[in-house]
């Protein structure tokens, strides 16, 4: 991958009032420095991670242990191999390119992947899934922060001989730089909603010399090449599918959720997988005023820190709740509610019900991922805001293996 992935056709300088656009975007960003700061602070009252590796975040800095790897671990006959950077947002990213991954490292016996997060869930979540490569093969970092100081140190330090991007990670300063450092960037897995595609239109003063300066884009759906393709990027490859298809179940989960399942006396389960932004309020509501009898609802927070704010929710409509951290052997049929305060168990969460409610749905988030559910033959309900799986929500729709509902009232009737 490394080999065959070249920088574009000599991409011309930015012109006067691009480098005006993305200066006044740097000034912007920076400027925002102090929120995102509190922002951090603010998240990791409930995740302590987020106080964590700030000299990754906002300065750059590359862990020690990857640079040492170039002495300590060099093949004396081979040399240093490759390295690629590959940046993969939270939990969902990081596992979608774990195959991706470990066939690129079966491919160069002597490369070396730097894995960035942005995320402390998606960074636990890499270090399970890479547990036997951490510290050799594959290193984690947060991913800097799009200062220009911080782009620019950690492309210095980690001197990557390509940039692999998923989905929509697009960030001006960061692409600037690489060009500066001449690594080619990917941006593979690439989708682009109809919402974000008006965007880039609008912001073509910055966002154009940044699709322009990408070495390839290998897109979803046909739909979202020709939104790339509109939007300026030039290297746009046919489309290949979603890298999430590919996801690898596993046996342990998936026996722990059916072991659950055998210990509940529960006439059918709903699982609302991924909620976002109190789309429990309206979910909860509507089922506290049914109370469909023989029903356990359980309800995922796509963020731990609104575990709590979920458990008020439900205490306020008076709903006999547990949580999942404090699941016991059995569980009461009186018990109408469990609370996924777990990490990493999607699963197993999927494997004990009958259906799935898509979260980020309901509200105007762009909906989430369905298909681990669709891998587990579960028939997934969504609301009527998929915009981020537009096309994979229509081919749920057109096989009968997907639901359009137009709220929280109509998933529960």
């Amino acid at each position: 991958m490394v080999q065959s992935l070249k920088s574009p056709p000599a991409r011309q300088r930015e012109r006067w009032f691009e480098t005006l656009a993305r200066a006044g975007y740097s000034l912007l960003f920076i400027g925002l420095l102090p929120l995102i700061a509190l922002r951090l602070l603010y998240r990791s009252l409930s995740q302590p991670a987020y106080r964590k590796s700030w000299s990754q975040r906002f300065l750059g800095k590359v862990p020690a242990r990857l640079l040492a790897t170039d002495v300590d671990q060099a093949d004396p006959s081979e040399g240093i191999g490759p390295r690629l950077w590959l940046h993969a947002v939270s939990v969902g990213e990081t596992r979608a390119v774990a195959p991706l991954i470990r066939a690129w490292l079966t491919r160069h016996p002597h490369g070396r992947v730097m894995l960035t997060q942005t995320t402390p869930t998606g960074r636990q979540t890499a270090q399970t899934l890479f547990e036997d490569l951490l510290g050799s093969r594959v290193f984690l970092a947060y991913c800097p922060l799009d200062f220009p100081w911080a782009v620019h140190r950690f492309l210095s330090e980690l001197r990557p001989d390509a940039l692999v991007l998923m989905e929509t990670e697009l960030w001006p300063n960061l692409l600037a730089a690489c060009h500066t450092h001449q690594v080619p960037v990917a941006l593979v897995n690439a989708r682009l909603s109809a919402r974000s595609s008006q965007r880039f239109r609008r912001l073509a003063w910055l966002s154009a010399p940044a699709l322009g300066g990408l070495a390839a884009v290998i897109p979803q759906s046909q739909v979202d090449a020709q939104r790339f393709q509109t939007a300026g990027a030039n290297q746009v490859l046919p489309a290949a599918g979603s890298l999430k298809f590919d996801v690898q179940l596993d046996p342990h989960q998936i026996a722990v959720g059916q072991a659950w399942r055998s210990r509940w006396s529960h006439r059918q389960v709903w699982l609302a997988a991924s909620t976002r932004d109190d789309e429990e309020e309206a979910l909860l509501q509507a089922f506290a005023e049914q109370r469909p009898p023989g029903v356990l609802l359980i309800v995922v927070p796509r963020h731990p820190e609104r575990f709590d704010r979920v458990e008020k929710i439900a205490a306020g409509y008076n709903l006999s709740r547990c949580r999942r951290s404090q699941l016991p052997q059995l569980l009461d049929q009186d018990v109408q509610l469990l609370l996924g305060d777990s990490l990493g168990e999607m699963q197993a969460f999927v494997a004990a019900s009958d259906l799935c409610l898509i979260g980020g749905s309901l509200l105007p988030l762009g909906g989430q991922n369905p298909i681990e559910a669709c891998a587990q033959g579960r028939p997934v309900f969504f609301g009527p805001h998929m915009f981020n799986f537009e096309s994979l929500a229509q081919e749920l729709l057109d096989c009968g293996a997907g639901f359009r509902i137009a709220s929280a009232h109509a998933f529960v009737h």
